[in-house]
């Protein structure tokens, strides 16, 4: 315990040192007072409604009594924020965050972005979006892999600068957003220089601003669905957390019950409200079927006066039922899922492996759920997660992910198919309608 506790001590410090090295032209309105206030707010607040703090495997005390020089010496808001986000980033959960207000322009002035996407597949951080036209003339397009980001190896620069902050149960989320926009974010004031190189093996370099204007992406809509070959439909799901959800769903579903098989895609589903992802569910069977365990420590201090370990509180069991003065959906089915199925999507997932009604294809998902408590703090705010979410016979899927029944690896070449041909023949689709086409038959 000792050994992991200062090797995290060791890369705080070492981080730190770096963050330094960079000049700060940053408001410091908060006060020493403040800081330590806050910093001792997530400390306590953890200790009593994180739900994994039993899984800790390093003492969180002697861990706040490091951090406290390390957020009095930072010179500005910024840092001091940067440093808490470090602190609550080593709980290691997907839902348990901290970030500061809206209203505080000068420190989002110090984390823009610039108008590029990317993200890790293959191994690599490839462009997914350019969303500047002048970027677009001078060669930067998607499809480049990024080699070096101010001439440091992006693996190497990504694990020193990125990961250390990111809220994250998983390697796989953690890659997800280390290796997309965080990767690149910095002062308005100043650039990032990215090294690329192309599918020729040619390498450049080009120094971007972080205050370069950016093009809107297009809007992605909630439901997008289509019907491919052997009558099999595609519904692809954006999130669970528009309003009228249950009502844009219902608009489409006669149209889904006119096919002979269904993919259901929630890759990028990046969760939302549970209950509507039961109420897809629920025109998939006739029957009931059980979403995930839940359960909550329950801190009593008379216990705690005799030594007793803390108790758990216990969830009832939760169902889903199948929906009333309807047709149902009983013709097969294949869900999609990514490293970017997350929170509710996942809960999708439990739901849909309980009623036993086809494959989950594709790869791990994110690998958080719960309902996370919020605090304030002095201009920002921390959350953590308070729930544990499980499967129905107790199988753990937070900080492992949602694991498919066939795994199916997106590559560069199938990202790049999908962009120039604008269909979607990426190894999960094909292997789902597969799947599909011999069950039709």
């Amino acid at each position: 315990m000792k050994k992991i506790f200062l090797f995290l001590i060791c890369c705080m410090l070492a981080n730190y040192s770096y963050g330094q090295e960079q000049p700060i032209s940053l408001t410091n309105t908060l006060s020493d007072t403040e800081k330590i206030v806050d910093l001792s707010k997530c400390w306590s607040e953890a200790k009593y409604n994180f739900v994994y703090f039993d899984k800790l495997k390093f003492d969180w005390d002697s861990l706040y009594q490091a951090t406290i020089p390390i957020v009095l010496a930072t010179k500005n808001d910024f840092d001091f924020y940067r440093e808490m986000q470090r602190f609550v980033a080593i709980l290691q959960d997907g839902h348990t965050t901290l970030g500061w207000s809206w209203n505080r322009q000068d420190l989002w002035d110090n984390w823009a972005t610039i108008p590029i996407i990317t993200r890790l597949i293959d191994g690599k951080m490839i462009v997914t979006e350019v969303l500047n036209d002048e970027l677009k003339l001078k060669g930067i397009k998607i499809g480049l892999e990024i080699i070096k980001i101010n001439g440091i190896d992006v693996h190497e620069y990504v694990a020193t600068n990125i990961k250390p902050f990111v809220f994250s149960s998983t390697e796989q989320w953690t890659n997800y957003l280390a290796y997309g926009r965080d990767a690149t974010r910095g002062k308005k004031s100043e650039t990032i220089n990215l090294t690329f190189k192309d599918n020729n093996n040619r390498v450049f370099e080009h120094t971007i601003s972080h205050s370069m204007s950016e093009n809107d992406l297009p809007p992605i809509p909630l439901f997008d669905f289509s019907v491919l070959e052997n009558n099999i439909g595609m519904l692809k799901i954006d999130d669970f957390w528009r309003d009228n959800f249950m009502t844009h769903f219902d608009s489409i579903y006669e149209k889904i019950l006119t096919t002979d098989a269904l993919i259901i895609d929630i890759r990028g589903n990046g969760g939302g409200n549970t209950g509507n992802s039961i109420y897809v569910l629920s025109h998939l069977t006739n029957e009931s079927f059980r979403m995930s365990n839940w359960s909550s420590p329950r801190y009593v201090p008379a216990f705690a006066s005799w030594n007793l370990p803390i108790e758990w509180y216990i969830g009832d069991p939760w169902f889903g039922q199948s929906v009333k003065n309807k047709p149902i959906y009983d013709k097969p089915v294949t869900v999609l899922i990514d490293v970017s199925t997350f929170s509710a999507a996942e809960d999708f997932c439990v739901g849909f492996r309980s009623m036993k009604r086809g494959s989950i294809i594709g790869t791990p998902s994110g690998g958080s759920t719960g309902n996370p408590i919020r605090f304030n703090l002095s201009s920002g705010w921390v959350l953590f997660c308070t729930k544990k979410d499980t499967y129905p016979d107790g199988t753990e899927f937070v900080g492992v992910g949602i694991l498919p029944d066939i795994e199916v690896h997106e590559t560069v070449s199938s990202f790049l198919s999908k962009v120039e041909t604008g269909i979607d023949n990426s190894n999960a689709v094909l292997k789902a309608k597969e799947i599909l086409k011999n069950k039709v038959r």
